[in-house]
């Protein structure tokens, strides 16, 4: 195992774990990352949404790497570095569908079948005998499906999908990733590394200092962090039974009213809530709630309803179980809040070869009743964030990026000094990714 410069290596100090900021601007480090993690790591490339039909594809890049994904047939999917054999012309750009089924280079006509192999090399006959087909067939990359996601590895010699996922499809079979679609598709590019993106969905430290109005109805001392395995989590502990402000604010009962704050936390998280669920909210501040029973359990009782009036099978899941939130972090880059019935996910990756631009992906997954059409998603993206209204506790989040990114280049700054409980998320996938860069 090789070591890592002692400029980048995780330091124990003062019982805590310092993470030196060359890790997130580096190139040298940018560069290790680039060789030893991404060819390496099972990453989402696409929903399967995204290719419903055979010959369908899309260009999935990392860095300086350019992959394609395609589907064969209903039940198959492939996936191939984009570049011809020939002259390494660049075979699949975005998103569209091979017509013939065949996939042509359109610099000198080759032609290969989705499963890779040559169907035609234009004048053959001018080539030696000695070219075998082996030799002119498209270099395949790995593929693994879980949850509707289609995973790609560069490594032919990668360790399953099943052994990099391990206990994570079957902690999440309840939330049906499998049975969401796209509600929204926006791609967005930030000046910082991938990894502080990452690093500030994966947490919740930040609120009580980034998103102060949230602590009028959210209750931060609620979380539980957890690693599991490569990858990592944190939820609420339990489930919420009225709606009331953190305690660091130190409001009695009296001080507040439940119905004006579940409102409010509504309004400033909609984007993580389905339409059933913002309708489910417009009734209960129309009608209140009855005697006995709080706004919150009023909005949990109907949102459960909500869910099962429009065919969600909570078949062996508890109350509890389906109300209680958290955010799930796939190693190495997507991470993001799940609810059942619903999803907003951040896939954040290099923005090619350079260590302080970030291409995120911001998915909004919404569950679909069986035999429902998804309705169509229109791809947008926003080279400029600010350009767009993002939602107040989104704009904050985005602007603290680039903060982030400038202070870790400070001569004064020490290495980031990660909150043992609240942020072992963020020590753990440091961890994680020294076990790649080190081998």
């Amino acid at each position: 195992m090789t070591k890592l410069d002692s400029a980048f290596a995780l330091e124990e100090k003062h019982g805590l774990v310092a993470v030196p900021g060359a890790r997130y601007y580096s190139r040298e480090f940018f560069d290790l990352e680039i060789e030893k993690l991404w060819p390496r790591v099972w990453q989402v490339a696409c929903r399967e949404e995204e290719i419903p039909n055979p010959g369908d594809f899309l260009e999935y890049t990392i860095g300086d790497q350019s992959i394609f994904v395609v589907r064969r047939d209903e039940e198959t999917i492939r996936a191939y570095f984009n570049a011809c054999p020939h002259r390494g012309t660049r075979l699949a750009v975005g998103v569209g569908k091979f017509g013939t089924a065949q996939i042509r280079c359109r610099y000198h006509a080759w032609r290969w079948n989705l499963d890779g192999e040559i169907v035609e090399i234009v004048d053959r006959h001018d080539y030696p005998e000695t070219l075998t087909d082996d030799d002119v067939c498209l270099g395949e990359v790995q593929v693994g499906r879980w949850g509707g996601f289609v995973f790609v590895n560069m490594h032919p010699g990668c360790e399953s999908l099943e052994s990099f996922l391990g206990d994570i499809p079957e902690r999440y079979a309840p939330y049906r990733f499998d049975q969401m679609r796209f509600r929204s598709y926006r791609t967005i590019l930030f000046d910082c590394n991938w990894k502080t993106a990452v690093d500030s969905f994966n947490e919740g430290y930040h609120p009580q200092g980034l998103h102060p109005q949230m602590l009028t109805w959210f209750d931060d001392s609620m979380f539980v962090y957890e690693q599991i395995g490569q990858h990592s989590a944190y939820r609420q502990r339990e489930r919420r039974r009225e709606m009331g402000p953190s305690p660091r604010l130190g409001l009695a009962r009296g001080d507040y009213d439940e119905s004006a704050l579940l409102a409010e936390r509504v309004e400033a998280m909609k984007g993580l809530f389905t339409r059933a669920d913002q309708a489910v909210l417009t009734d209960l501040k129309e009608h209140g709630p009855p005697p006995g029973k709080t706004a919150m359990q009023v909005f949990d009782d109907l949102r459960i309803k909500a869910m099962r009036d429009r065919g969600y099978d909570t078949t062996g899941i508890t109350e509890d179980e389906l109300l209680i939130s958290g955010t799930i972090h796939l190693f190495p880059n997507l991470v993001g809040p799940i609810n059942h019935g619903n999803a907003t996910l951040y896939r954040l990756r290099p923005y090619g070869s350079d260590p302080e631009r970030t291409v995120m992906d911001y998915w909004a997954l919404e569950w679909l009743p069986a035999g429902a059409e998804a309705p169509p998603v229109e791809r947008k993206s926003y080279e400029d964030w600010t350009t767009k209204d993002w939602g107040l506790i989104n704009n904050q989040d985005f602007a603290m990026f680039a903060d982030v990114a400038s202070g870790q280049h400070s001569r004064g700054f020490r290495g980031a000094l990660c909150n043992p409980v609240q942020e072992a998320n963020l020590i753990h996938h440091q961890r994680v990714l020294d076990r790649y860069l080190g081998t």
